[in-house]
Formats: structure tokens, C-alpha cells, sequence
């Protein structure tokens, strides 16, 4: 375990999460969470300029906001096989809770990075698994999160 004297640190990335998919089922059948090895949060929104007729700005609009939460895990658990369903990606518009991270404050969310049953992560395609033959297998995987839109279980058929 670390410990500092002196200054105080954020310092590793404590949290578990649980992926679902798009009909808010577990990815699969006997998922088991993979350790996290560390996330980057990132706020982010969409903005106009607003300029007069000599081309100056006075006026900026801002709206979209959001979070991009990118996780690197390592699929692990008490056997092979349970290693494999840790591995697990959801498909598109499934959903993640995170818990167990540290409570941070970032664009407006009081407790960014962790998301409750209620209003969870959603996952829009786009992660990874890799091997290698020499170590461990890691995974990522990227997030979203938005200001007015709250993602609780399925995704709805159109």
C-alpha cells in the first residue's frame, strides 16, 4: 500500500464496474467485474460563436454538455473461465455502473465518475481487448454522459 508524507495525492484508480447490454441484461451470463487499472475523464460540449458584422465575438453559447470516461481494465477472476467473461464488451447503447472511485467534481456532475443504477455510463461501440503472448490480457473501453439525458436500463427499439 502506498502512503506519502507531506503533500496528499490522488493516487491510483479504485473502482468496479458492471457492463451491460443494450436490453439492460448483464453482458453476459456470470459476468464477473475485471480489475480497473485506470480511467481518464474528460468534460466536454459543443459551443457557437456568436460574432456581429465585423466579424468580432460577442456571444458564446454553450450546450451538449457531457462526459467521455475512457476505462483501461484487466479481465481477471478466480479461473480462466471466469477471466474470459470479464473480458465481456457490451453492444452499442449498452450501459456501465461504476462504483468504489474517488467522488470528483467535474462539469456541473458532483460525483463524476461514479454512476448509480439510475443513471448510468453508456457505451457507444468502440472498445478493445488485447493479448499479447508474453501478458496480461487488458481491455478498454469509452464511456459517455450527458447533462439532460439519463440512461437507467434498455435501450429502446426503433
Amino acid at each position: 500500500m502506498a502512503n506519502t508524507q507531506g503533500s496528499k495525492y490522488v493516487f491510483g484508480s479504485p473502482a468496479s464496474m458492471a457492463l451491460y447490454d443494450a436490453a439492460g441484461n448483464l453482458v453476459v451470463t456470470g459476468y464477473v467485474a475485471p480489475d480497473v487499472e485506470s480511467y481518464d475523464i474528460t468534460h466536454e460540449a459543443d459551443t457557437e460563436e456568436v460574432r456581429n458584422s465585423s466579424g468580432e465575438v460577442v456571444g458564446h453559447i454553450g450546450y451538449n454538455n457531457r462526459l467521455t470516461l475512457t476505462l483501461n481494465f484487466i479481465p481477471s477472476g478466480a479461473s480462466a473461465a471466469n477471466a474470459l467473461l470479464a473480458a465481456s464488451l457490451p453492444d452499442v447503447n449498452g450501459t456501465c455502473v461504476i462504483t468504489g472511485a474517488p467522488v470528483i467534481e467535474i462539469g456541473g456532475y458532483a460525483d463524476a465518475i461514479n454512476a448509480a443504477t439510475g443513471n448510468r455510463w453508456i457505451y457507444a461501440g468502440g472498445g478493445s481487448i488485447k493479448t499479447t503472448q508474453t501478458g496480461k490480457a487488458t481491455g478498454t473501453i469509452t464511456l459517455k454522459r450527458y447533462t439532460n439525458l439519463t440512461a437507467s436500463g434498455a435501450a429502446t427499439n426503433l
